[in-house]
């Protein structure tokens, strides 16, 4: 009869499973780590909490809060309104889908027509067919954005910025 490895253990009691999980939890300060994520989650309830989770692990909970109209985390919108008052140049508060065009498709890898502009902003409903505002920028941006890591983001920002 052939035994495998496994059948060979000694299973381990619940009670015992139990203290080497608490002690796990002590020793790694687990129970400090997640209950004060928890608790910031519930003060600002992000609308990402997934990335609110990532920002706060990696950049700090100050850095993590989110816009609430936006869902854009804070380190993000302010790097997304710089970017908008290059494409301003004019600082009039608005751009033209012509002048994002231009600078999307110089910065952006690939080109864009301006059809594909208009559709791509489509549901933001611009104040006019040819101009878009900083919030209509920023709520593009966080749907653009949602799934871009915080590396590939400043990478992105930093192109978009030169």
């Amino acid at each position: 009869m052939f035994v495998r490895d496994v059948d060979k253990l000694e299973p381990i009691p619940d009670e015992k499973l139990r203290q080497l999980d608490e002690e796990y939890v002590v020793q790694h300060q687990l129970d400090k780590l997640l209950g004060g994520l928890m608790s910031d989650m519930l003060k600002h309830k992000p609308q990402d909490p997934l990335q609110f989770i990532i920002d706060s692990i990696t950049l700090g909970s100050k850095n993590a809060i989110q816009d609430p109209e936006t869902g854009l985390p804070l380190h993000r919108r302010e790097q997304l309104v710089q970017v908008f008052k290059i494409i301003d140049k004019d600082g009039i508060g608005k751009i033209s889908l012509r002048m994002l065009q231009n600078y999307a498709n110089k910065y952006g890898g690939e080109t864009l027509t301006l059809d594909e502009l208009r559709g791509l902003f489509q549901d933001f409903k611009p104040a006019s067919e040819h101009f878009i505002n900083v919030h209509e920028f920023l709520c593009f941006f966080s749907k653009v954005s949602a799934t871009i890591t915080n590396k590939d983001f400043k990478a992105m920002i930093e192109e978009m910025s030169s």
